[in-house]
Order: C-alpha cells, then structure tokens, then sequence
C-alpha cells in the first residue's frame, strides 16, 4: 500500500487553519451559488445531480452531507429520498449553513434537514450510524485530509457508500494547460468582480496541492474503502468517487 500523500497537509503547507478557511466561505457565502453557476457554465449543477444518482435507498436511513455548503447536494438529496429518516449537512462555515437553512425553508424542507457547524476531521456521530456520506469540492479544503477520512470510516456503516466529487489537476498536457490558464488567471479575476480575490486565489492553490487520483484511491483503500466507480468531467479536471465502506 502506498504511503500517505504528502499533500494531505497542504492546508499547513500553504499556511491556512481552518478557522482561516471557515471565515473565508464566510466572506463569500451570499455570492457562492452565483458565481458557482457562473464559473462551471452550470455543469456544477449537473455533476450533483448525478452523484444524487448515485445514492442507495434506505428506509430509515441516514445521509451525511459534510461541507454542505449552501446545500444544494443535500437539498436534492432530500427530494430524491424521501425514504431516509434523517439528512444532516455539515460544514465549518456557519455563514454558508444560514444560506443552506434559507433554501430549504424555501423549498418547505428545513424541517427534514439538521444543519451542524461541524469539521470534516471531527465528526461528532456515532461510529457506524450513517448509511451514505457525501463530499463536494470540499475534501480539498480540509486541512488534515487523512483524519477526514478516518473519520468517514468511522461514521459509515459496513457497506456504507462514500460518494467524493471534486476538483483535480488533470494529467493530459494540453487541458492541464487549459485548466492551469483558467483556474491562475481567468478565475480569480472574475471572483474578484463578483466577491473576494483571495478566495478565488486560494482555489487553483488548494487544486494544486490536492491528492492526484491515484493517491486518493490508495488513501481511501487504506481507510477500509473499496473503490466501485469513477467518473471523469472536463478531461478529468472534476471526478466523481464511488467507494463502499468495507
């Protein structure tokens, strides 16, 4: 088995707490879903939807969304599975959970839902009470990578289903270029248009010191995952991880 990534520290590395990172979603929460939209050309939308597919029925059942940001996997995920009992969505930023909380009142659907203002590297569940765990463009941002997903081992059941979408560099020459010029240049002048430069700056960073495929499959095997699928968007610059809790 492959050792651990050196990146997994990268927060560290670039100098970045999570009480940094926390008040940085903070900053931007009210402008997040727009430019989302707006950087993505919306396709965030449809990389959700799809991993929403992916979620197994269980009556009773629980759903943990961690960094849940404004909700919206956790909001689809209510619609679709009416069928579990209980859907908690988690993150660090307490400004992007009152966001979450508005949509679902909108939606009609806050009373299903429980918010927590909690750290992917510590998530306070029993051990073995969820039934499928959930994580969008967000493991990239925890500062302790490989206790994050200790954690999410500990939390799922046996043949539990941890679903990862997220951000990587891809490894074809030419769209690694293509990826490089947009997430450097292209992207922290818009952010800085629509909300904060240093957010928008520290995204390209947290890409670039990111697990690469291969050494996320090796971290979640080593954790007691067994990866089933991978999906690849933008040439791989976006996946989608399907891997099962053994």
């Amino acid at each position: 088995m492959s050792k651990a990534s050196p990146n997994t520290s990268s927060g560290l590395s670039m100098g970045i707490s999570e009480p940094m990172v926390a008040a940085m979603f903070d900053r931007i929460s009210d402008r997040y879903d727009f430019l989302n939209r707006v950087l993505s050309a919306r396709q965030d939308l449809r990389w959700r939807k799809i991993l929403v597919r992916m979620i197994p029925s269980r009556k009773g059942g629980t759903y943990l969304d961690m960094a849940t940001g404004t909700g919206d996997v956790l909001l689809a995920a209510t619609k679709a599975h009416p069928e579990y009992s209980s859907f908690i969505g988690c993150d660090i930023s307490k400004g992007m959970l009152d966001v979450a909380n508005k949509k679902a009142q909108a939606a009609g659907l806050s009373d299903r839902m429980n918010w927590q203002v909690m750290s992917a590297e510590t998530i306070a569940l029993d051990s073995q009470s969820v039934d499928c765990a959930s994580i969008s463009f967000g493991l990239r941002n925890v500062i302790d990578k490989e206790k994050s997903l200790t954690e999410f081992a500990r939390v799922l059941k046996p043949g539990g289903l941890f679903l990862i979408l997220e951000f990587f560099t891809p490894t074809s020459g030419f769209m690694s270029r293509v990826f490089q010029f947009y997430f450097h240049h292209v992207l922290p002048k818009i952010g800085r248009l629509f909300s904060e430069k240093e957010a928008y700056a520290y995204l390209p960073k947290s890409v670039a010191t990111f697990y690469s495929p291969s050494e996320l499959r090796n971290s979640l095997r080593s954790k007691g995952f067994a990866i089933e699928k991978e999906i690849n968007f933008l040439f791989g610059a976006c996946r989608l991880v399907r891997s099962r809790r053994n």
